[in-house]
């Protein structure tokens, strides 16, 4: 397993908006609505963090309107485009029962209930309708659905994802 990371990401900047620095957000969140209470943040561009005080937060179509302090024009802006905007670990919201943050499944051994080991959580695929963990083995990548009929157990503190294939998952 790996060491967490410092800082927790919750959205993209992805352009300027408007004329006196303003960006526009797409939420990286599970719970975008906690970021309309965001008061400071950290810019993460080329590995490099930027701690920023955040002014105001709104709405705007499918993202957010963020105004940061010291980001004056459009020019300043345009500067931060493609950066993530993150939050410190320690100040990261605490997630429901059962809920895990992507970085705490990334590197976990998967196992299926039988002890047979698949390989490590190597990545993991956002889609409409349920995650999948793509689980790197030996000579072979498995896309693994995160259903809990799959899924039995998550267990970061053990180092191990336990799951109950579906028929022809694992050929």
């Amino acid at each position: 397993m790996t060491e967490p990371p410092a800082y927790v990401i919750v959205g993209r900047v992805t352009r300027p908006y408007g004329l006196r620095g303003a960006v526009h957000v797409v939420p990286d969140t599970d719970f975008p609505e906690r970021l309309m209470s965001l008061t400071e943040a950290v810019l993460l561009k080329e590995g490099q963090p930027t701690p920023v005080r955040v002014q105001s937060v709104r709405p705007h179509r499918r993202g957010l309107v963020v105004t940061l302090a010291g980001i004056g024009s459009v020019d300043e802006a345009r500067r931060w485009q493609g950066a993530a905007l993150a939050v410190p670990r320690a100040q990261a919201a605490p997630l429901p029962q059962g809920r895990h943050y992507v970085f705490e499944l990334l590197g976990l051994r998967v196992q299926t209930e039988a002890g047979e080991d698949l390989g490590i959580v190597a990545q993991i695929l956002r889609t409409g309708g349920n995650d999948v963990y793509v689980v790197r083995g030996a000579g072979r990548d498995y896309l693994i659905p995160a259903i809990s009929s799959v899924v039995l157990a998550i267990e970061p503190a053990a180092g191990r994802v336990i799951i109950r294939p579906l028929a022809g998952l694992l050929e």
